[in-house]
């Protein structure tokens, strides 16, 4: 009895957002002045299917956002961003799906990091634009009224030919953090990265964090189930070596713990 009243409060709290929110708030300051033609949907759909293949391949948690549409252009089955929905349902509902399952403190910083990414790309030349790509964390809200911490990555994927948005590239998968939030930009390859103050409302740049080629080698042997005994005596250092750059690595990434480490660093781009 008590897990329903918990399933029902969850819903009616996700639905009573529902009920205020405007699909509008999501396109501020995205300028949309050129529509874009059938040929062009047409010509990047073996882009999709390659994508949907590599979901598969690799069980990702994928999705293209269609800014022209408003809607979503594809969704992979991966069960994680689809939260117990069925993967057309998503694909269907687009940006609805949102407020579904997004609590409502989350959904205003959804909006807010939306709006001040859209500002940000539009101060950058073409190239910058592909190269960057966006990264935040928030909460969602399972059908069975679970709630779990998602990172969320998104990229430019088609720009129109003046260059406004057309597609992004979203990938979705478990967070590290226990707060929502961490919203920063990167250029791929850039040595450093923009951070998001949710008190100053502006971007700060900082150094991005990288790990020494020892801290690399301990990550991936520890990734690989090997003990710290076992990577000291394959290293030929003193297990007290292996747990100092451990501690290294932990404080670099703000992680707890090295599997988290290790799964923080491979899906940021650290190794």
């Amino acid at each position: 009895m008590k897990c329903q009243i918990i399933l029902y409060l969850c819903g009616l709290k996700l639905l009573n957002m529902n009920q205020h929110f405007n699909i509008d708030s999501f396109f501020r300051p995205l300028k949309l002045e050129h529509p874009v033609s059938d040929s062009d949907y047409a010509s990047v759909q073996p882009y999709i299917e390659t994508l949907s293949s590599l979901a598969r391949i690799a069980n990702l948690s994928l999705y293209v956002i269609d800014y022209q549409k408003r809607e979503f252009l594809y969704v992979s089955s991966n069960p994680l961003f689809l939260c117990g929905y069925e993967q057309e349902e998503v694909k269907k509902m687009g940006y609805n799906f949102y407020p579904q399952v997004v609590p409502p403190e989350d959904m205003a910083m959804l909006l807010e990091i939306n709006e001040k990414g859209f500002e940000y790309f539009y101060k950058q030349d073409d190239e910058t634009k592909y190269n960057a790509f966006i990264s935040y964390d928030f909460t969602m809200c399972h059908k069975n009224g679970q709630k779990f911490k998602i990172n969320h990555k998104l990229a430019p994927f088609a720009l129109t030919a003046d260059g406004d948005m057309w597609l992004s590239l979203c990938l979705v998968t478990l967070s590290t953090q226990e707060k929502s939030g961490n919203a920063y930009i990167q250029q791929f390859g850039s040595p450093n990265k923009l951070e998001y103050s949710f008190k100053t409302k502006r971007w700060k740049s900082k150094p991005a964090v990288t790990l020494t080629n020892r801290e690399q080698e301990i990550l991936r042997l520890s990734a690989q189930g090997y003990t710290e005994q076992n990577i000291a005596n394959k290293l030929f250092v003193e297990k007290s070596t292996v747990k100092f750059h451990k501690k290294n690595i932990l404080t670099k990434l703000e992680v707890n713990n090295i599997m988290e480490a290790v799964y923080y660093s491979s899906a940021n781009h650290i190794i």
